[in-house]
């Protein structure tokens, strides 16, 4: 055993990288935090030797003194490789380079116990006066990405506020936090702030770029900011008498932007960089306006020309040594594939060498991915992710909604479809987005474990938040695990900002209410937890867990409020007026929540809460809204309102009104309990006598918890209906009337008939056969009957989870044999059947994922009862991804695409097959309903119908 107890020496070379001492520092800055005593650093003699293959003379001579030669060979000439070998007397840790130094470094405070978010959001590890490190060594992996790293973005108000109240601005003093953050989680690479900074003159002048340099991180810059300069920086030194001209125009100002680049490179071509090349217009518009794609085309090949030259004559004669990027963002895309009259720049020799970096839909989707062809490009390919995003339809940038699930699901793909040479993430403003941004590290740094079907992103999860609270007893970890995982999958339902009152039925298949026991629930647990946070910790719990979790479903639970507002108001049942309340009630959460994130931690997330984040009405805060309230004023008469659980059709049960409702839930079998809801329009309330002459029912009346009036009197009853099946079996008639009975105070009765179905269907079929029991079927995709080459994605989606080919790339002939497949049985109602005369709609619940290839196909086959029907599920010829591009906006904003196809089926057993035609097909649900009939509205489907165990 090797023990780091605080009196360690730290030892290196006085050549080795000034970077990587400065890390070094930082790891004995991570000892003192874990044992209360910080270890020196030296040149001399001690315990823990670090030193850099070709830089440090010690690295080869402590390989050799301790027997590690062979390990030497592996990571020599290997990309950010270390050996971390631990003896009895002395820690040995040797990088392949400057970062595989770095990294083994950081590797010591892991095993430490130090979270790579300890500096950046104050996640603290806990006392221990020793640590002990078994013998052994470790040679570790080449990262599976090159290039991985992540883009501040989207940064005003909150990332501006914060850097300029805490730093001053966005300068080193701020950026070695980010630097840090970036490093310890394995990445390497950084597109800075630039909405209005300027990088490489804020350190101030060159220092944000030395830093970098210094400490490893290879600088890029976004889409459209070529030649390492920053876009704000032309409004700067533009100007009618500038060298540089008056026109970030190539064609009208070739002279002027040539030199702009030109000094860009002579100025930072020094340093370790992805060079960006090409050209988009100012604020993110296309290059030149009102022009043909040819024009575009050619004057983008004589940008990419000119800069090319640019770069062998200020940075290296060798242009292929030098990493160089070009963004296919938005319009840049079509000026890369041309169109049948157009060539455009595929295998263009000036792009030799040059990574071309695919993009998601800024929604989590990816766009095209690389064809075969495509994939022998010189220069390889990356990709532009999102987690947070500045634009149509709806921008999301306060806090976390990211779910693991789609990540790995999206990410993967990219990898397989040869997505290798350059990874980065829209972080927006980095507070609360770090939980995702490790898995994205992780997946990138080491593709082959993170990507395993085995290792799910539960799993990953619950070692991520042992690594963060590790001063929790494992039922605490265990319970912040699952707060994350149903957290992350809620707010990913439906993004934050564009959650509506309207977005989840109130009444339908419960859909609020069950939206509303989850939300609480999620945000009661995440608060008892804070409660045992240590006052020290409570920084880092704060911003991991406590402000996403609270603040985005508080957010949610007061949209849901506002429904169940409007939906009682509309009927003039006074718990709306409860319901107001609330709202108000969430509001002064929202408020505080924000404000305690301007002083949590001493002030060290000022500013990060600022961004707007209600009800957003088009893509930005603009005429953004917060939900209405609308109190109502009782009845003079008595009046109520009352209508089954889960339907939204009510009735008032006067005279001249419809008087009955249908209760249906006991049709299946494993329903025991229904309820009937009952809402007062009046402050007296209503007496009502609900009776039945059915020995096989029986009934309770329940007061909900809110409460109508100031009298205390509830405003909102449920009358719980609970069947005896025992009884049921020997009763000839399985259908029953329960009466609800009173009069309005002025002489006229109301009656309400509650009729109940509990003629149970013929289940005597296969096991995994879904028995309708409703006027639907809603089946779960991993709920299948057989399945070959077929992935279950546990948790995926927006309900239970999702199915995937297993071939990720492959295309398949259109009912093809050999094609992988999932297949459901399912067995209609004889009388449903006969009524509706078997024509029904299959709606398929897909991932709203694009065609993977420009041919902009994305198809799968439905074989139903042996037919195969070919279904487009976008139309081809008028897909399109982009500003308010039907249907795609509707369907990223819902986090869902739905496909229908129609078939003829019988009663009894029926069978369905899927199988993909294109990659790209995700299945998440299936609801089986009458032709010509729509489903009631909801937002998540019909939850799953009955099936036989």
């Amino acid at each position: 055993m090797f023990k780091i107890d605080g009196k360690n020496v730290f030892i290196c070379d006085e050549s080795e990288f000034s970077g990587v001492k400065k890390i070094a520092d930082k790891v004995c800055l991570d000892v003192e935090r874990v044992t209360g005593k910080k270890p020196s650093l030296s040149v001399g003699e001690g315990d823990v030797y670090f030193a850099t293959l070709g830089k440090s003379p010690l690295a080869e001579k402590i390989a050799e003194e301790n027997g590690l030669s062979a390990e030497l060979s592996k990571i020599t000439g290997k990309r950010e490789s270390y050996i971390f070998a631990v003896r009895s007397d002395r820690l040995i840790i040797i990088g392949s380079d400057k970062r595989g130094t770095i990294y083994g470094l950081f590797h010591l405070s892991e095993l430490m116990g130090v979270s790579p978010l300890v500096d950046w959001a104050g996640v603290l590890p806990v006392h221990r006066d020793a640590v002990e490190l078994e013998e052994g060594v470790t040679v570790s992996k080449e990262p599976s990405v090159k290039f991985r790293g992540f883009f501040i973005n989207d940064e005003w108000p909150a990332y501006g506020n914060f850097t300029t109240h805490n730093f001053g601005g966005f300068n080193a003093k701020m950026y070695e936090h980010i630097f840090e953050l970036l490093l310890r989680l394995k990445g390497n690479y950084l597109w800075p702030a630039m909405w209005s900074a300027q990088f490489s003159l804020d350190g101030p002048g060159l220092a944000n770029a030395e830093l970098a340099d210094e400490m490893g991180v290879i600088m890029g810059a976004s889409h459209h900011e070529p030649c390492c300069r920053n876009g704000e920086e032309y409004r700067y030194v533009r100007g009618p008498g500038s060298i540089y001209g008056d026109a970030w125009n190539f064609w009208k100002n070739r002279e002027g932007i040539t030199k702009f680049w030109e000094d860009g490179l002579k100025r930072n071509g020094k340093f370790e960089n992805v060079i960006t090349v090409g050209m988009r217009g100012e604020a993110d518009t296309a290059i030149m306006q009102n022009a043909t794609l040819a024009d575009n085309i050619n004057l983008l090949r004589d940008v990419i020309k000119t800069q090319n030259c640019l770069i062998r004559e200020n940075v290296n004669e060798d242009v292929m040594k030098v990493p160089r990027m070009l963004a296919l963002y938005k319009e840049v895309e079509p000026y890369f594939y041309g169109d049948k009259h157009t060539k455009g720049l595929m295998d263009d020799p000036e792009l030799d060498g040059v990574t071309l970096m695919l993009c998601d839909d800024n929604h989590g989707n990816l766009r095209t991915v690389p064809t075969e062809h495509m994939r022998s490009h010189k220069g390889g390919y990356g990709m532009y992710y999102h987690f947070d995003y500045h634009g149509s339809p709806y921008s999301y940038e306060w806090f976390n909604t990211n779910y693991l699930p789609k990540v790995k699901e999206q990410m993967t793909a990219a990898y397989e479809f040869g997505i290798r040479e350059l990874w980065i993430v829209n972080m927006g403003d980095v507070l609360t987005n770090e939980f995702p941004l490790s898995y994205f590290l992780n997946l990138a740094y080491d593709y082959e474990t993170y990507s395993k079907p085995e290792f799910t992103t539960v799993e990953y999860t619950r070692q991520w938040v042992n690594a963060q609270f590790n001063y929790f007893n494992d039922e605490q970890k265990a319970e912040v695990a699952d707060i994350l995982i149903n957290a992350t999958k809620i707010a990913n339902m439906r993004r934050t900002e564009c959650i509506q009152p309207d977005t989840f039925a109130a009444e339908n298949f419960s859909e609020g209410n069950r939206m509303l026991t989850a939300a609480n629930n999620l945000i009661s647990r995440t608060e008892a937890l804070l409660k045992a946070v240590p006052a020290e910790q409570e920084a880092g719990f704060y911003s991991q867990v406590y402000l996403p979790v609270c603040g985005d479903l508080n957010v949610l639970r007061m949209q849901l409020y506002s429904g169940k507002n409007r939906f009682f108001a509309e009927r003039n049942a006074l718990v709306a007026n409860n319901y107001a309340d609330k709202m108000k009630e969430c509001y002064a959460y929202d408020k505080a929540i924000v404000d305690a994130c301007d002083k949590v931690g001493g002030g060290r997330f000022y500013g990060m809460g600022w961004s707007e984040h209600f009800g957003f009405r088009n893509w930005c805060e603009a005429n953004n809204q917060y939900p209405v309230y609308m109190y109502v004023e009782p009845t003079r008469k008595k009046r109520a309102v009352v209508w089954v659980e889960g339907s939204s059709f009510y009735t008032t049960g006067q005279d001249w009104t419809i008087r009955d409702l249908q209760l249906t839930a006991f049709r299946n079998p494993d329903v025991n309990e229904a309820c009937v809801k009952i809402a007062c329009c009046n402050s007296e309330g209503v007496e009502l006598n609900t009776s039945t002459e059915c020995n096989w029912l029986s009934f309770t009346v329940e007061h909900d918890v809110e409460k109508l009036t100031a009298d205390g009197k509830s405003g909102l009853n449920t009358i719980k209906i609970i069947i005896d099946r025992e009884k049921l079996s020997a009763s000839a008639d399985k259908k029953a009337i329960v009466k609800i009975e009173g009069n309005d105070g002025h002489g006229a009765r109301i009656l309400v008939n509650i009729h109940v179905d509990a003629s149970v269907p013929d289940c005597n079929f296969p096991a995994g056969t879904f028995v309708q029991t409703e006027d639907y079927i809603s089946i779960e995709a991993p709920h299948f009957v057989r399945s070959a080459d077929f992935d279950v994605l546990d948790g995926y989606g927006k309900t239970l989870g999702a199915v995937k080919a297993k071939a990720v790339t492959e295309s398949f002939a259109p009912g093809s044999d050999a094609a992988p497949f999932v297949e459901y049985a399912f067995a209609l109602d004889k009388d449903f059947a006969e009524k509706t005369g078997g024509l029904m709609a299959f709606d398929f619940y897909l991932n709203p994922t694009n065609p993977a290839y420009k041919d902009n196909k994305l198809q799968f086959v439905a074989e139903i009862n042996g037919e195969k029907l070919l279904k487009d599920v976008v139309d081809s010829e008028k897909f399109a991804v982009g500003d308010n591009q039907e249907p795609w906006s509707t369907d990223v904003t819902n986090h869902i695409r739905i496909a229908t196809v129609y078939a003829d089926c019988h009663a009894g057993l029926n069978s369905l097959k899927v199988s993909p035609v294109t990659p790209n097909i995700v299945l998440e649900k299936i609801v089986i309903h009458e032709a010509n009939q729509a489903m009631p509205k909801s937002y998540l489907g019909a939850p799953e119908t009955f099936f036989v165990k």
